[in-house]
């Protein structure tokens, strides 16, 4: 059957001035959406069929209202279109720089992040080459006092080491970099004064410029150091004035021995796709499929403001300029920005190589799905949504749904980002992805704080593989995290391994503060750094039916017991490394004092320390180079039964398989452990996936073939 809606043809080799038929087909998408919205009448619906092969997309394609119903649509899945938001350079010379050998060309622009060679990211140079200097000294810092107390405790400026800032040639265009608790701050240098030995940057740090949980002052590195470039292959370096290079314009500064052959490009556009409805007229359905878009990266640096939606607004200054995001790279802007959108969708394709976040769903966004892309190689994490925290306001959002899709080597630029960001919102569905190789948090779900009431309920967190998380830059980080109260979430059959923080913090699923009514089973977490699960602080949440496995510091923690239950912790098959199942520290949160209702779990421990198999207190000594180590202090198997707890429970083998199945005569069958299989989790086949909006276009076969 025929249909009325609009067909309108794109290709590489297309005309701006096209009719955008099949044997004239217009040049790009901004030009076949111009033929649609001459030809539309309200409400009709229209499809873009885009030929494969590269475009040029130099600025944002913007959608409104009027431009609901339309979707853009590879025309061959396997030969797709390519929207690159970048500029390939050319015109290359040879310059010496610090007497090195090393090629120049004119710079699109003067700002910018990132370039891309063959593909892949050059690094800026950076000094020190290896490891990290370290503040001497921000005035009014104490680094030993509260962690808490002294948190917010930012600063603009701070005093370095004698000897440690070599002359630099661009001051300005030198970002200090300060990677600590669970974000990493960019300052621009503004001024240098060398007799004080202080930098002052026009941006303030978020956070005091200390090492978190050692307790020193913070770690430091400089980045776009044009004194080093050339000493490492690969670099590059923008001269924003030219001076560096003998020029009296911006330049790319690159270290190959030849640029002839390669693919330089450098990005010019801040965004590819801008969707923007309203309370009265959301866009609806607009629909991208099987579309690459490639390189993008901002025109101005954009700094963190507030408002971050967190308790501490008020009282920070509501002018105030950050180095970075209270948490999770939350303002960073994304490529493909959605608003007030309803039952719109990203299907296949990709979003790669961007600046921030792949994609964004902004307040009001509700019933959209994002399934099957590819999203890699990103500055900050792969989707973000942030709505409204009233959940009767128009800007509330709920029921999106990102799914069988791969995330893959994000927060380059803010390490602090989170692969897939759910702030507040309900019933989303975060399932079958894959997430790896992010240096923070692969899933945060919630957005409130201690036991207010929250909104963020009824999301899904399912079947998931997440991994290779943290690479030992940052703290407090999960491959889960969840924030708030949440009554309705489910956290079931994700596996969850390798993730590894800085000083600490680097858990599998961790409930942050006041996470409550949250259902958490069917996972398998292994390999932590610090243990397999966290909680903060919270209650009535019930913990069924998993395999913790080989946590580096125990296998399962509070951060701050209370009177009540904090979680039920049933049918779990539990396995150390020389390190016990359930850890805490002596004073407030001695294991003993945990609010756990803990029963018929199967613990195994192949090295077992005497006595803290199952319970033990431990203390994590800060070593001379500000590592933070984990040692037992207290074995308490014998008091953890006294207590009541694990009456039931088995110590023995369980006899787990390389899959962390188990073996028929497992005692974990007898103890009733519904043993989780998580051989399914990451992206499924097409024809497994069933959201509604899933389907793809069809072709309208009454249509003349093309050409």
């Amino acid at each position: 059957m025929s249909t009325d809606r609009i067909e309108v043809w794109v290709a590489p080799d297309g005309s701006p001035f096209a009719d955008g038929s099949h044997g004239y087909p217009a040049n790009d998408l901004a030009h076949g959406l111009a033929l649609v919205r001459r030809r539309r009448e309200g409400g009709q619906r229209a499809v873009i069929w885009m030929a494969g092969g590269e475009y040029a997309h130099p600025d944002p394609v913007e959608f409104g209202p009027a431009d609901s119903f339309t979707s853009v649509v590879a025309a061959d899945p396997r030969h797709p279109p390519v929207l690159r938001g970048s500029v390939r350079i050319t015109g290359w010379r040879p310059v010496t720089v610090n007497g090195r050998r090393v090629w120049a060309a004119a710079a699109p622009r003067a700002t910018g992040r990132r370039l891309y060679v063959d593909g892949a990211a050059a690094p800026r140079p950076r000094y020190p080459r290896e490891g990290f200097l370290r503040v001497e000294e921000q005035e009014g810092l104490d680094p030993s006092g509260s962690f808490v107390g002294t948190l917010f405790d930012g600063s603009a400026a701070f005093r370095y080491a004698e000897g440690d800032i070599p002359q630099l040639a661009e001051e300005t265009s030198v970002e200090v970099v300060v990677p600590h608790y669970w974000v990493q701050e960019r300052m621009p240098i503004a001024r240098i004064d060398r007799e004080a030995r202080t930098i002052t940057s026009d941006l303030t740090s978020i956070f005091a410029l200390r090492d978190d949980a050692a307790a020193l002052f913070a770690r430091y590195h400089l980045e776009n150091v044009a004194e080093s470039l050339g000493e490492v292959p690969g670099e590059w370096y923008l001269d924003t004035t030219g001076a560096v290079s003998g020029s009296d314009r911006p330049q790319i500064l690159l270290a190959v021995d030849d640029p002839a052959g390669l693919d330089i490009r450098f990005p010019v556009t801040d965004a590819f796709a801008i969707l923007t409805g309203s309370t009265d007229a959301p866009v609806r359905e607009v629909r991208f499929e099987h579309v690459r878009f490639a390189e993008a990266d901002f025109a101005e640096v954009p700094a963190a403001v507030l408002p971050f939606g967190v308790r501490e607004d008020p009282q920070l200054p509501s002018d105030g300029r950050y180095a970075a995001d209270v948490q999770a790279a939350s303002t960073v802007p994304a490529a493909l920005c959605f608003g007030h959108a309803r039952s719109c969708a990203v299907i296949g394709g990709s979003v790669e190589r961007v600046g921030g976040y792949g994609i964004s769903f902004g307040p009001g966004s509700r019933g959209n799905l994002v399934s099957g892309v590819a999203l890699r190689d990103l500055g900050a994490g792969a989707v973000r949504s942030g709505g409204d925290i009233d959940a009767s306001s128009p800007g509330f959002n709920r029921a999106n749904e990102v799914s069988d899709c791969t995330a893959e080597r994000g927060g380059q630029v803010y390490r602090g980002a989170v692969a897939m960001l759910f702030q507040h919102g309900s019933h989303n569905v975060i399932a079958h992805n894959e997430i790896r190789d992010f240096p923070y948090s692969g899933v945060s779900v919630g957005w409130m704080w201690d036991y207010l009431p929250s909104t963020s309920e009824g999301n899904q967190i399912i079947g998931n593989h997440i991994h290779r998380l943290g690479q030992g830059r940052l703290n407090d980080m999960g491959g889960v995290y969840l924030l708030g109260i949440a009554p309705g979430t489910v956290v079931r059959g994700n596996h969850i391994h390798d993730i590894e923080c800085q000083n600490y913090g680097g858990w599998g699923i961790y409930l942050d503060e006041g996470s409550s009514h949250v259902v958490i089973e069917g996972n398998v977490v292994h390999d932590t750094s610090s243990q397999c699960y966290h909680q903060h602080y919270g209650r009535e949440v019930i913990v069924r039916d998993n395999v913790w496995a080989r946590g580096r510091n125990g296998q399962v923690s509070i951060t701050r017991p209370e009177a009540h239950t904090s979680f039920t912790f049933l049918r779990n098959i539990v396995v150390g490394s020389g390190t016990p199942a359930f850890v805490g520290a002596e004073g407030t949160r001695d294991a003993r004092r945990f609010g756990v209702d803990s029963d018929l779990n199967l613990f195994w421990d192949p090295s077992p320390v005497p006595g803290a198999v199952r319970a033990a207190n431990a203390v994590r000594p800060v070593r001379d180079d500000g590592s933070v180590g984990f040692e037992i202090a207290e074995a308490l198997d014998d008091e953890w039964a006294a207590l009541g707890r694990d009456r039931h429970s088995v110590t023995a083998g369980p006899l787990l398989t390389d899959d962390f199945r188990v073996a028929d005569d497992s005692p974990a069958h007898a103890l009733g452990i519904r043993v989780p299989d998580v051989s399914g989790a990451g992206p499924r086949e097409c024809a497994d996936r069933r959201h509604p909006l899933a389907a793809g276009t069809r072709p309208d076969p009454f249509l003349p073939t093309q050409g």
